[in-house]
């Protein structure tokens, strides 16, 4: 496979948008470093699913002469999304990844559940006035259950605020892949759980931060849901 190193210092969703770079590169060894040990330890097995991975190896610091993917921080505020910013930063141009990017040819045992929607909703770029138990009532029309993932502070303090049906799935990074995948349908605020979404190319609502544009990736798979509230 490649025989290039890549250095990425996270955050989890910023390392799944730097994918479609190091496959356009030829693929290799990803080095994790100085970042939150247990989440780099939840990614790892995904990001090391992808058929271009060789190795994803977690780190206080990378060897020298890796490729810098953190580079993308230049140009991430003057482009349209992560993907492109990555890519920019290297001087890539390389439109194969707008079909979505991520593969998941594990499966875990979603035939035996009910058919489901998949929700999340992490700590940034929150909508303080959107409608989480009408959005959860909503998907209970297209599915039997709907299932919160994240973590598990993440759901209580949801719950607390409003009181849905929806139930905690407890689950890594690559069991959330597989859950969005088989899902009815996917809404989330911009986190990774979203870029995983947008990375298996499906369509999915998004519930926009106000005053945050740059999570636009693929208009044409997105349902900005919470038109009425938001404002750029």
């Amino acid at each position: 496979m490649g025989n290039l190193t890549f250095r990425h210092a996270g955050a989890t969703g910023d390392m799944i948008f730097a994918l479609p770079t190091i496959k356009a590169m030829g693929g290799g060894t990803l080095y994790i470093e100085n970042f939150h040990r247990q989440r780099a330890e939840s990614i790892a097995p995904l990001i090391k699913a992808q058929p271009y991975i060789d190795d994803v190896l977690i780190v206080d610091k990378a060897p020298a002469g890796c490729v810098n993917l953190n580079l993308f921080r230049l140009y991430a505020d003057y482009h349209k999304n992560i993907v492109e910013a990555h890519m920019i930063a290297h001087g890539i141009k390389d439109d194969s990844w707008r079909d979505g990017w991520l593969t998941v040819e594990k499966e875990i045992e979603v035939g035996k559940l009910q058919p489901y929607s998949v929700i999340n909703l992490g700590a940034n770029y929150l909508d303080p006035n959107f409608d989480w138990k009408a959005e959860v009532d909503y998907l209970l029309t297209i599915s039997n259950v709907v299932y919160f993932i994240g973590y598990k502070e993440e759901y209580y303090k949801f719950q607390l605020q409003f009181d849905t049906p929806a139930k905690y799935f407890e689950c890594d990074f690559m069991q959330a892949a597989l859950l969005i995948k088989h899902a009815e349908m996917f809404t989330g605020g911009y986190s990774a759980m979203s870029t995983i979404a947008m990375g298996l190319g499906r369509k999915y609502r998004l519930v926009q931060a106000p005053g945050h544009t740059c999570s636009s990736l693929l208009m044409e798979r997105e349902t900005i849901v919470n038109l009425s509230t938001w404002t750029p």
